[in-house]
């Protein structure tokens, strides 16, 4: 498609759209041929014309501008272009976890366990910034990011966690609940509080972050079921059961994992730094070896051909998938391959491994034809 001009950006191609805004692949130009690209957000049309939805996103982009930190996305600009909001962020060159989980489940294969553990600690590591970020005055800022999940956790093809959408979701949450799409697809990842309706604090995010851990341990969304008011009452309900109980996962990992997940607010992990800790122990006592470096590998080898794609035509080339979408919510992959030993691992190890008794790979959902799934 051609480009499209908004204000002082080109918007490339849409990447997603949500019960809040759409969202853009963008390029900024200047002079001596200097372009950059990132991500313009805008505001739906329905919500434009809402004052108090536009001042708290305004108020929450606000917010997210005072983060620097390698594990949460760069927020440029709030402005206003064309008679329509808009955010300006950094562009992430990769794919969110969702993807990720339904690219290698596609595939017959799973992540493995030590690079599940090293993305939820450095997300951990972005939350207890972010929760502990204070104003010029040194004040808290009190910021709960209220919308952990999958789509909102983007993998790099260089190896680095991201997380995005600081503050939208709060602001959303605030809005009127009659809005269409405003909350849909959020209840598989809500604390019990959270779906309850009460005030939160960051051990919210923590408990998101947990069922995110949860789901890559085991291929299960616990709180996920048939309807949205279903899914919302066993969010307030929390019965969870072990990850040893549900997939082959190590008993030793339950307790970890049960900890963010616990009903009680005051049972979980205090801060994201003490769920991190926990996590970067387990990756110690195991020498396992999990960083940036492997979580590339397993980016360039589940993305190879949009990765070859791009090379041959010089451009960025965004994946088409609507389930990616901020209000969208992936089908749950297949279970996890059992351990194939202890010990230090090879980097093909780290990688990715088949599930067990999978005779065929699952459909993968959005609409993407096989093999080139680079749009």
């Amino acid at each position: 498609m051609n480009p499209q001009s908004f204000g002082k950006y080109q918007l490339l191609k849409k990447l997603a759209t949500g019960g809040m805004a759409e969202v853009w692949l963008a390029r900024q130009s200047g002079i001596e041929g200097f372009h950059k690209n990132l991500v313009v957000k805008r505001i739906l049309p329905h919500l434009a014309e809402d004052r108090e939805f536009v001042e708290m996103f305004r108020n929450e982009a606000l917010i997210a501008a005072r983060f620097n930190h390698p594990n949460i996305a760069q927020v440029y600009e709030f402005g206003e272009a064309n008679g329509t909001y808009y955010i300006a962020m950094e562009f992430i060159h990769g794919e969110d976890l969702g993807r990720v989980m339904r690219k290698a489940a596609s595939a017959g294969q799973w992540i493995a366990r030590p690079l599940a553990i090293r993305i939820v600690a450095a997300a951990c590591e972005g939350l207890y910034y972010a929760h502990n970020r204070t104003d010029d005055a040194g004040r808290p800022l009190r910021v709960v990011h209220r919308d952990i999940s999958p789509q909102n956790i983007l993998i790099s093809f260089d190896g680095s966690v991201k997380l995005v959408d600081f503050g939208i979701a709060k602001a959303a949450d605030q809005a009127s609940l009659t809005k269409s799409g405003a909350i849909k697809g959020k209840f598989a990842y809500m604390a019990p509080e959270q779906a309850a309706g009460k005030p939160l604090d960051g051990r919210a995010d923590i408990f998101a972050i947990g069922l995110v851990l949860y789901e890559l341990l085991t291929g299960v969304r616990p709180l996920k079921r048939d309807s949205e008011l279903a899914t919302l009452q066993a969010a307030m309900e929390c019965a969870i059961q072990p990850p040893s109980q549900v997939a082959d996962v190590p008993e030793e990992m339950d307790p970890v994992v049960m900890r963010a997940v616990t009903k009680n607010a005051d049972d979980r992990y205090r801060d994201a730094r003490t769920f991190q800790t926990a996590l970067e122990e387990i990756l110690v006592g195991q020498r396992w070896v999990a960083g940036s470096v492997q979580i590339s590998e397993l980016m360039e080898t589940l993305f190879a051909d949009r990765l070859a794609d791009e090379k041959a035509q010089g451009q960025v080339v965004p994946v088409d998938d609507d389930a990616s979408g901020s209000s969208g919510s992936p089908v749950p992959p297949p279970p996890p391959p059992q351990e194939r030993g202890r010990g230090r691992p090879s980097s093909a190890d780290m990688s990715w491994d088949a599930p067990p008794g999978e005779a065929s790979a699952p459909r993968e959902r959005g609409g993407r034809a096989p093999p080139s799934r680079s749009a």
